[in-house]
Protein backbone atom coordinates (compact mmCIF):
# COMPACT_ATOMS: atom_id res chain seq x y z
CA UNK A 1 0.00 0.00 0.00
CA UNK A 2 2.78 2.41 0.87
CA UNK A 3 4.55 1.67 -2.42
CA UNK A 4 1.34 2.54 -4.26
CA UNK A 5 1.06 5.82 -2.33
CA UNK A 6 4.64 6.81 -3.07
CA UNK A 7 4.38 5.83 -6.72
CA UNK A 8 1.28 7.95 -7.20
CA UNK A 9 2.81 10.90 -5.31
CA UNK A 10 6.09 10.63 -7.20
CA UNK A 11 4.78 10.12 -10.73
CA UNK A 12 5.86 12.99 -12.99
CA UNK A 13 3.11 15.17 -14.46
CA UNK A 14 1.81 14.31 -17.93
CA UNK A 15 3.83 15.95 -20.66
CA UNK A 16 0.75 16.76 -22.70
CA UNK A 17 2.31 15.38 -25.88
CA UNK A 18 0.09 13.28 -28.17
CA UNK A 19 0.73 9.56 -28.46
CA UNK A 20 2.69 8.36 -31.49
CA UNK A 21 0.17 5.57 -31.96
CA UNK A 22 1.98 2.59 -30.45
CA UNK A 23 2.74 1.55 -26.91
CA UNK A 24 6.22 2.69 -26.04
CA UNK A 25 8.51 0.09 -24.55
CA UNK A 26 8.92 0.61 -20.82
CA UNK A 27 12.50 1.41 -19.78
CA UNK A 28 14.16 -1.34 -17.76
CA UNK A 29 13.76 -0.81 -14.01
CA UNK A 30 16.73 0.48 -12.07
CA UNK A 31 18.28 -2.19 -9.84
CA UNK A 32 17.49 -1.69 -6.17
CA UNK A 33 20.38 -0.98 -3.82
CA UNK A 34 20.54 -1.83 -0.15
CA UNK A 35 19.56 0.66 2.55
CA UNK A 36 23.12 1.44 3.64
CA UNK A 37 24.23 2.31 0.11
CA UNK A 38 21.06 4.31 -0.50
CA UNK A 39 21.58 6.30 2.71
CA UNK A 40 25.05 7.26 1.50
CA UNK A 41 23.56 8.48 -1.79
CA UNK A 42 20.90 10.50 0.05
CA UNK A 43 23.65 12.06 2.16
CA UNK A 44 25.52 13.34 -0.90
CA UNK A 45 24.51 16.88 -0.13
CA UNK A 46 26.03 20.12 1.10
CA UNK A 47 24.31 21.99 3.93
CA UNK A 48 24.52 25.71 4.58
CA UNK A 49 23.06 26.88 7.89
CA UNK A 50 23.58 30.63 7.83
CA UNK A 51 22.39 33.61 9.84
CA UNK A 52 20.74 36.36 7.84
CA UNK A 53 20.91 40.03 8.79
CA UNK A 54 19.55 43.04 6.86
CA UNK A 55 21.96 44.75 4.49
CA UNK A 56 23.04 47.95 6.27
CA UNK A 57 23.26 49.77 2.95
CA UNK A 58 19.50 50.29 3.17
CA UNK A 59 18.62 48.16 0.13
CA UNK A 60 15.65 46.69 2.02
CA UNK A 61 12.46 48.73 1.89
CA UNK A 62 8.67 48.36 1.95
CA UNK A 63 6.92 47.65 -1.35
CA UNK A 64 3.86 49.82 -1.94
CA UNK A 65 0.89 49.55 -4.26
CA UNK A 66 -0.23 52.50 -6.34
CA UNK A 67 -2.59 53.61 -3.57
CA UNK A 68 0.24 53.70 -1.02
CA UNK A 69 -0.61 50.46 0.83
CA UNK A 70 2.34 48.29 1.87
CA UNK A 71 2.03 44.98 -0.02
CA UNK A 72 5.44 43.47 0.68
CA UNK A 73 9.08 43.97 1.60
CA UNK A 74 12.17 44.28 -0.56
CA UNK A 75 14.57 41.96 1.25
CA UNK A 76 18.35 42.39 0.94
CA UNK A 77 20.14 40.14 3.42
CA UNK A 78 23.76 39.48 4.29
CA UNK A 79 24.45 35.81 5.06
CA UNK A 80 26.83 34.97 7.91
CA UNK A 81 28.43 31.76 9.15
CA UNK A 82 26.35 30.37 11.98
CA UNK A 83 27.70 27.78 14.42
CA UNK A 84 25.01 26.00 16.46
CA UNK A 85 26.53 23.50 18.90
CA UNK A 86 23.89 21.33 20.57
CA UNK A 87 24.20 19.39 23.83
CA UNK A 88 22.02 16.27 24.12
CA UNK A 89 19.08 16.05 26.54
CA UNK A 90 19.97 14.51 29.89
CA UNK A 91 18.81 13.62 33.35
CA UNK A 92 21.23 15.23 35.80
CA UNK A 93 21.83 13.03 38.85
CA UNK A 94 22.30 14.67 42.26
CA UNK A 95 23.02 13.40 45.79
CA UNK A 96 19.86 12.50 47.74
CA UNK A 97 20.53 15.21 50.34
CA UNK A 98 21.27 17.99 47.83
CA UNK A 99 19.81 21.27 49.20
CA UNK A 100 19.39 24.90 48.17
CA UNK A 101 18.73 27.40 51.01
CA UNK A 102 17.94 24.47 53.27
CA UNK A 103 15.27 23.07 50.93
CA UNK A 104 15.69 19.46 49.79
CA UNK A 105 15.97 19.28 46.00
CA UNK A 106 14.96 16.40 43.68
CA UNK A 107 17.67 13.84 43.02
CA UNK A 108 17.42 14.40 39.27
CA UNK A 109 16.51 17.22 36.91
CA UNK A 110 15.66 16.74 33.27
CA UNK A 111 17.63 18.97 30.91
CA UNK A 112 16.32 19.69 27.39
CA UNK A 113 18.40 20.15 24.28
CA UNK A 114 20.67 23.15 24.87
CA UNK A 115 22.79 25.00 22.34
CA UNK A 116 25.41 27.67 21.89
CA UNK A 117 24.87 30.06 18.97
CA UNK A 118 27.75 31.93 17.31
CA UNK A 119 27.21 34.35 14.41
CA UNK A 120 30.35 34.71 12.30
CA UNK A 121 31.73 36.48 9.26
CA UNK A 122 29.74 37.24 6.10
CA UNK A 123 29.72 34.51 3.42
CA UNK A 124 27.08 35.72 0.95
CA UNK A 125 24.08 37.83 0.03
CA UNK A 126 20.45 37.09 -0.82
CA UNK A 127 18.04 39.55 -2.47
CA UNK A 128 14.36 39.19 -3.37
CA UNK A 129 10.88 40.67 -3.16
CA UNK A 130 8.54 39.21 -0.54
CA UNK A 131 5.01 40.05 -1.68
CA UNK A 132 1.83 39.30 0.30
CA UNK A 133 -0.68 36.99 -1.43
CA UNK A 134 -4.30 35.91 -0.76
CA UNK A 135 -4.74 32.69 1.27
CA UNK A 136 -5.61 30.45 -1.71
CA UNK A 137 -3.19 32.02 -4.19
CA UNK A 138 -1.20 29.56 -6.35
CA UNK A 139 2.25 31.12 -6.78
CA UNK A 140 4.39 30.86 -9.92
CA UNK A 141 7.82 32.34 -10.73
CA UNK A 142 7.54 35.58 -12.68
CA UNK A 143 3.84 35.91 -11.92
CA UNK A 144 2.79 39.07 -10.06
CA UNK A 145 0.09 38.43 -7.43
CA UNK A 146 -2.88 40.74 -6.95
CA UNK A 147 -2.03 43.66 -4.62
CA UNK A 148 -2.74 42.49 -1.05
CA UNK A 149 -2.11 44.74 1.93
CA UNK A 150 0.29 43.56 4.63
CA UNK A 151 -1.52 43.21 7.96
CA UNK A 152 0.97 42.68 10.84
CA UNK A 153 -1.89 41.78 13.19
CA UNK A 154 -2.68 38.44 11.47
CA UNK A 155 -0.95 35.53 9.76
CA UNK A 156 -0.59 35.92 5.99
CA UNK A 157 1.06 34.09 3.10
CA UNK A 158 3.66 35.66 0.83
CA UNK A 159 5.63 34.77 -2.30
CA UNK A 160 9.42 35.25 -2.76
CA UNK A 161 10.09 36.68 -6.23
CA UNK A 162 13.31 37.59 -8.10
CA UNK A 163 15.39 35.61 -5.60
CA UNK A 164 19.16 35.72 -6.23
CA UNK A 165 21.64 34.21 -3.77
CA UNK A 166 25.40 34.74 -4.10
CA UNK A 167 28.18 33.20 -2.02
CA UNK A 168 31.72 34.56 -1.74
CA UNK A 169 32.63 36.93 -4.57
CA UNK A 170 29.43 35.98 -6.40
CA UNK A 171 30.61 33.29 -8.80
CA UNK A 172 28.75 30.60 -6.84
CA UNK A 173 25.12 31.64 -7.02
CA UNK A 174 21.57 30.56 -7.83
CA UNK A 175 18.14 31.85 -8.72
CA UNK A 176 15.32 30.66 -6.48
CA UNK A 177 11.60 30.87 -5.85
CA UNK A 178 9.38 30.13 -2.89
CA UNK A 179 6.50 30.94 -0.58
CA UNK A 180 6.15 31.71 3.12
CA UNK A 181 3.90 32.72 5.97
CA UNK A 182 3.95 35.40 8.67
CA UNK A 183 3.02 34.92 12.33
CA UNK A 184 2.41 37.89 14.63
CA UNK A 185 3.69 36.92 18.08
CA UNK A 186 4.66 38.51 21.37
CA UNK A 187 8.31 37.59 21.90
CA UNK A 188 10.13 38.51 25.12
CA UNK A 189 7.53 41.15 25.91
CA UNK A 190 7.42 42.87 22.52
CA UNK A 191 5.23 42.38 19.47
CA UNK A 192 7.11 40.87 16.51
CA UNK A 193 6.14 39.73 13.04
CA UNK A 194 7.76 36.33 12.60
CA UNK A 195 8.22 34.67 9.21
CA UNK A 196 8.88 31.20 7.82
CA UNK A 197 9.39 30.26 4.16
CA UNK A 198 10.32 27.46 1.75
CA UNK A 199 12.26 28.00 -1.46
CA UNK A 200 13.66 25.86 -4.26
CA UNK A 201 16.64 26.46 -6.54
CA UNK A 202 15.56 27.11 -10.13
CA UNK A 203 18.99 27.56 -11.74
CA UNK A 204 22.50 27.30 -10.34
CA UNK A 205 25.87 28.70 -11.39
CA UNK A 206 29.45 27.96 -10.34
CA UNK A 207 29.45 25.25 -7.68
CA UNK A 208 25.63 25.34 -7.66
CA UNK A 209 25.43 24.40 -11.34
CA UNK A 210 23.39 21.21 -11.67
CA UNK A 211 22.11 21.57 -8.10
CA UNK A 212 18.57 22.53 -9.06
CA UNK A 213 17.09 19.84 -6.78
CA UNK A 214 17.89 21.90 -3.69
CA UNK A 215 15.67 23.33 -0.97
CA UNK A 216 16.04 26.20 1.50
CA UNK A 217 13.90 27.09 4.52
CA UNK A 218 13.65 30.28 6.59
CA UNK A 219 12.71 31.06 10.20
CA UNK A 220 13.09 34.45 11.86
CA UNK A 221 11.54 37.89 12.11
CA UNK A 222 10.43 40.32 9.41
CA UNK A 223 10.66 44.11 9.55
CA UNK A 224 8.93 46.25 6.96
CA UNK A 225 11.70 48.86 7.16
CA UNK A 226 14.73 46.55 7.26
CA UNK A 227 13.84 43.06 6.05
CA UNK A 228 14.52 39.58 7.46
CA UNK A 229 16.64 38.50 10.44
CA UNK A 230 17.11 34.82 11.30
CA UNK A 231 18.22 31.42 10.04
CA UNK A 232 18.33 30.00 6.52
CA UNK A 233 18.99 26.29 6.04
CA UNK A 234 19.97 25.41 2.45
CA UNK A 235 20.37 21.79 1.38
CA UNK A 236 22.12 21.34 -1.99
CA UNK A 237 21.84 17.93 -3.66
CA UNK A 238 25.43 17.42 -4.76
CA UNK A 239 25.97 13.88 -6.13
CA UNK A 240 29.00 14.98 -8.12
CA UNK A 241 30.77 16.49 -5.12
CA UNK A 242 31.17 19.97 -6.62
CA UNK A 243 31.06 21.53 -3.14
CA UNK A 244 33.85 20.23 -0.86
CA UNK A 245 32.50 18.96 2.45
CA UNK A 246 35.69 18.81 4.51
CA UNK A 247 35.33 19.49 8.23
CA UNK A 248 38.67 21.34 8.19
CA UNK A 249 37.25 24.87 8.14
CA UNK A 250 38.89 28.02 9.55
CA UNK A 251 37.84 29.21 13.00
CA UNK A 252 34.67 31.28 12.99
CA UNK A 253 35.08 35.04 13.44
CA UNK A 254 32.52 35.70 16.16
CA UNK A 255 30.18 38.67 15.79
CA UNK A 256 27.49 40.18 18.02
CA UNK A 257 24.35 38.03 18.07
CA UNK A 258 21.47 40.29 16.96
CA UNK A 259 18.66 38.29 18.62
CA UNK A 260 18.98 38.34 22.43
CA UNK A 261 16.53 35.99 24.11
CA UNK A 262 16.37 33.65 21.09
CA UNK A 263 18.09 30.25 20.93
CA UNK A 264 18.48 28.18 17.75
CA UNK A 265 18.74 24.39 17.96
CA UNK A 266 19.64 22.11 15.01
CA UNK A 267 19.36 18.31 14.83
CA UNK A 268 19.04 15.56 12.25
CA UNK A 269 16.32 13.08 11.35
CA UNK A 270 17.45 9.73 9.96
CA UNK A 271 15.19 6.77 9.17
CA UNK A 272 16.07 3.10 8.89
CA UNK A 273 14.06 0.49 6.94
CA UNK A 274 12.31 -0.78 10.10
CA UNK A 275 10.89 2.69 10.86
CA UNK A 276 7.20 2.43 10.04
CA UNK A 277 5.45 4.39 7.27
CA UNK A 278 1.70 3.93 7.73
CA UNK A 279 -1.03 5.17 5.35
CA UNK A 280 -3.68 7.23 7.14
CA UNK A 281 -7.26 6.96 5.90
CA UNK A 282 -9.89 9.68 6.24
CA UNK A 283 -13.48 9.32 7.39
CA UNK A 284 -14.56 8.82 3.76
CA UNK A 285 -12.19 5.89 3.32
CA UNK A 286 -9.85 7.89 1.09
CA UNK A 287 -6.13 8.10 1.70
CA UNK A 288 -5.30 11.47 3.27
CA UNK A 289 -1.65 11.11 4.21
CA UNK A 290 1.06 9.13 5.98
CA UNK A 291 2.32 8.61 9.52
CA UNK A 292 6.13 8.47 9.29
CA UNK A 293 8.58 7.38 12.02
CA UNK A 294 12.18 8.54 12.11
CA UNK A 295 15.14 8.59 14.51
CA UNK A 296 16.80 11.83 15.69
CA UNK A 297 20.54 12.52 16.03
CA UNK A 298 22.82 15.40 16.93
CA UNK A 299 24.15 17.39 13.98
CA UNK A 300 26.73 20.14 13.57
CA UNK A 301 26.81 22.21 10.37
CA UNK A 302 29.26 24.85 9.18
CA UNK A 303 30.37 26.51 5.94
CA UNK A 304 33.04 28.90 4.72
CA UNK A 305 34.17 30.82 1.63
CA UNK A 306 37.55 32.02 0.40
CA UNK A 307 40.93 30.36 0.19
CA UNK A 308 42.01 27.95 -2.53
CA UNK A 309 38.95 25.69 -1.94
CA UNK A 310 36.42 28.51 -2.21
CA UNK A 311 32.89 27.63 -1.09
CA UNK A 312 32.76 24.56 1.16
CA UNK A 313 30.59 23.00 3.82
CA UNK A 314 30.84 20.66 6.79
CA UNK A 315 28.30 18.28 8.39
CA UNK A 316 29.04 16.06 11.41
CA UNK A 317 26.40 13.58 12.59
CA UNK A 318 26.37 12.69 16.28
CA UNK A 319 24.63 10.39 18.72
CA UNK A 320 20.98 9.30 18.75
CA UNK A 321 18.84 11.59 20.93
CA UNK A 322 15.22 10.59 20.23
CA UNK A 323 12.48 9.95 17.71
CA UNK A 324 9.83 11.76 15.70
CA UNK A 325 6.40 10.65 14.54
CA UNK A 326 5.23 12.90 11.70
CA UNK A 327 1.54 12.96 10.74
CA UNK A 328 1.79 14.18 7.13
CA UNK A 329 -1.36 15.33 5.35
CA UNK A 330 -1.29 15.66 1.55
CA UNK A 331 -3.04 14.38 -1.55
CA UNK A 332 -0.99 11.43 -2.94
CA UNK A 333 -2.86 11.68 -6.26
CA UNK A 334 -2.21 15.41 -6.68
CA UNK A 335 -0.58 16.39 -9.97
CA UNK A 336 2.71 18.24 -9.97
CA UNK A 337 5.63 17.76 -7.66
CA UNK A 338 8.07 19.74 -9.82
CA UNK A 339 10.06 22.80 -8.76
CA UNK A 340 7.51 25.01 -10.51
CA UNK A 341 4.50 23.02 -9.30
CA UNK A 342 5.17 21.54 -5.85
CA UNK A 343 2.54 19.62 -3.89
CA UNK A 344 1.38 21.37 -0.70
CA UNK A 345 1.31 19.46 2.58
CA UNK A 346 0.90 20.00 6.31
CA UNK A 347 2.23 18.03 9.26
CA UNK A 348 1.88 17.62 12.99
CA UNK A 349 5.19 16.38 14.41
CA UNK A 350 5.60 14.60 17.75
CA UNK A 351 9.20 14.76 19.01
CA UNK A 352 10.38 12.48 21.84
CA UNK A 353 13.83 12.80 23.45
CA UNK A 354 15.78 10.44 25.69
CA UNK A 355 19.11 10.49 27.52
CA UNK A 356 22.17 8.35 26.79
CA UNK A 357 20.67 5.53 28.89
CA UNK A 358 17.46 5.52 26.83
CA UNK A 359 15.38 7.12 29.61
CA UNK A 360 12.63 9.51 28.54
CA UNK A 361 13.55 13.18 29.09
CA UNK A 362 10.63 15.03 27.48
CA UNK A 363 8.58 15.74 24.39
CA UNK A 364 7.29 18.60 22.29
CA UNK A 365 4.99 19.06 19.31
CA UNK A 366 5.38 21.21 16.21
CA UNK A 367 3.57 21.72 12.95
CA UNK A 368 4.22 22.62 9.32
CA UNK A 369 1.39 24.84 8.18
CA UNK A 370 3.27 25.87 5.02
CA UNK A 371 4.89 22.84 3.38
CA UNK A 372 5.97 22.01 -0.18
CA UNK A 373 6.81 18.57 -1.60
CA UNK A 374 9.01 17.95 -4.65
CA UNK A 375 9.54 14.62 -6.42
CA UNK A 376 13.08 13.36 -6.78
CA UNK A 377 15.07 10.30 -7.85
CA UNK A 378 18.04 8.98 -5.88
CA UNK A 379 20.01 6.03 -7.27
CA UNK A 380 17.00 5.08 -9.39
CA UNK A 381 14.64 5.07 -6.39
CA UNK A 382 11.60 7.35 -6.22
CA UNK A 383 11.57 9.73 -3.32
CA UNK A 384 10.62 13.20 -2.20
CA UNK A 385 12.44 16.28 -1.00
CA UNK A 386 10.42 18.75 0.96
CA UNK A 387 10.49 21.84 3.10
CA UNK A 388 8.12 22.33 5.99
CA UNK A 389 7.72 25.41 8.17
CA UNK A 390 5.53 26.20 11.14
CA UNK A 391 5.46 26.68 14.91
CA UNK A 392 6.38 24.95 18.15
CA UNK A 393 3.14 24.06 19.93
CA UNK A 394 4.23 23.11 23.46
CA UNK A 395 5.90 20.25 25.28
CA UNK A 396 6.34 18.15 28.39
CA UNK A 397 9.09 17.80 30.99
CA UNK A 398 11.92 20.29 30.40
CA UNK A 399 10.26 21.26 27.09
CA UNK A 400 7.12 22.45 28.90
CA UNK A 401 6.11 25.90 27.63
CA UNK A 402 8.40 25.80 24.59
CA UNK A 403 7.35 28.25 21.87
CA UNK A 404 8.82 29.53 18.65
CA UNK A 405 9.30 28.42 15.05
CA UNK A 406 10.21 25.12 13.38
CA UNK A 407 11.62 24.26 9.94
CA UNK A 408 12.19 20.87 8.31
CA UNK A 409 14.42 20.34 5.25
CA UNK A 410 14.31 16.68 4.16
CA UNK A 411 14.91 14.04 1.52
CA UNK A 412 13.03 10.76 2.06
CA UNK A 413 13.03 7.44 0.20
CA UNK A 414 10.29 5.04 1.29
CA UNK A 415 11.47 1.74 -0.28
CA UNK A 416 13.73 1.01 1.50
CA UNK A 417 12.91 3.63 4.11
CA UNK A 418 15.90 5.97 4.50
CA UNK A 419 16.03 9.73 4.98
CA UNK A 420 18.13 12.77 5.79
CA UNK A 421 16.26 15.58 7.54
CA UNK A 422 17.48 18.75 9.22
CA UNK A 423 15.25 20.36 11.85
CA UNK A 424 15.85 23.92 13.01
CA UNK A 425 14.12 25.32 16.11
CA UNK A 426 13.97 29.07 16.78
CA UNK A 427 13.03 29.12 20.46
CA UNK A 428 11.80 32.12 22.43
CA UNK A 429 14.23 31.79 25.32
CA UNK A 430 14.48 34.93 27.51
CA UNK A 431 15.52 32.90 30.57
CA UNK A 432 18.16 30.88 28.72
CA UNK A 433 16.55 27.48 29.39
CA UNK A 434 17.75 26.17 26.03
CA UNK A 435 21.04 28.05 25.89
CA UNK A 436 24.28 26.28 26.82
CA UNK A 437 25.06 27.25 30.42
CA UNK A 438 28.49 28.78 29.87
CA UNK A 439 27.26 30.94 27.00
CA UNK A 440 24.15 32.06 28.86
CA UNK A 441 26.25 33.02 31.91
CA UNK A 442 28.64 35.00 29.70
CA UNK A 443 25.73 36.83 28.02
CA UNK A 444 24.23 37.75 31.40
CA UNK A 445 27.59 39.08 32.62
CA UNK A 446 28.04 41.14 29.45
CA UNK A 447 24.50 42.52 29.77
CA UNK A 448 25.00 43.47 33.42
CA UNK A 449 28.38 45.05 32.62
CA UNK A 450 26.79 47.16 29.90
CA UNK A 451 24.02 48.21 32.28
CA UNK A 452 26.54 49.27 34.94
CA UNK A 453 28.55 51.30 32.41
CA UNK A 454 25.41 53.04 31.19
CA UNK A 455 24.39 53.96 34.73
CA UNK A 456 27.73 55.53 35.75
Amino acid sequence: MVDQVVSRASAPPESGRPSSGGAAAAPPPEPRINAEALQKRVDRAAYFSVFSMPDESGAGAPIRAGDGRIIGVRVSEILHRFAVTVEPPARERRPPAWKVDGILQPTSRDRPLTASNTVGEAVGQFTHRWVVVPPDYVARPGQEPPPTALDPSRSQRFVMLDSICRFGAGQDCFHGFGTGQTFPMTVNGRRDLLAVAIGTVLEGFGKFKGGEESTYVYCGSLSVEQGFTGNILLRVMDPGGAIPTSSDLPAIESRHHPEPGITYVVFRGEAIPSDAVTPRMGANGQLEGLDVNQGLRLLHLDCAVGGHAGLRASARVGEVIGRILAHVTFNPAAPGGTSLDPIPFTTVDEFTFHDRDGQLVGTFTGDSSEGRLFNTMVAGQKGIRFGGTGRLLGGTGPFDGIEGLLTDNSVVIFTPHVSASVYVLRINDPEGRFRAFAEYTREKENSEDKRRRCCR
